[in-house]
């Protein structure tokens, strides 16, 4: 990274790969080895552009034009306001 974090303000990052998770209208794509910097202190990441396009593409194949996915998963969802705190 170029310039400092704009969360801390730190001036030292890494590239790395990341799960990515995007979701649209309640519908998720969760995406491994995204490449991104990441702040070394705070872990704020910072994708490319193109990398975040790719990603919404893939998604467009998967949901709206039939595309596979290489897995699906269960996903349990809750309500926080409903759980049985003791």
């Amino acid at each position: 990274m170029n310039t400092k974090c704009s969360f801390c303000g730190n001036k030292h990052s890494k590239e790395t790969k990341i799960q990515y998770i995007y979701k649209h209208d309640n519908q998720f794509l969760i995406v491994d080895d995204v490449p991104c910097e990441q702040c070394e202190y705070c872990g704020e990441q910072y994708f490319d552009g193109k990398v975040l396009e790719q990603i919404e593409e893939e998604f467009q194949r998967i949901y709206f034009h039939g595309k596979k996915p290489e897995q699906a998963l269960t996903v349990p969802l809750e309500r926080y306001s409903q759980f049985q705190l003791a």
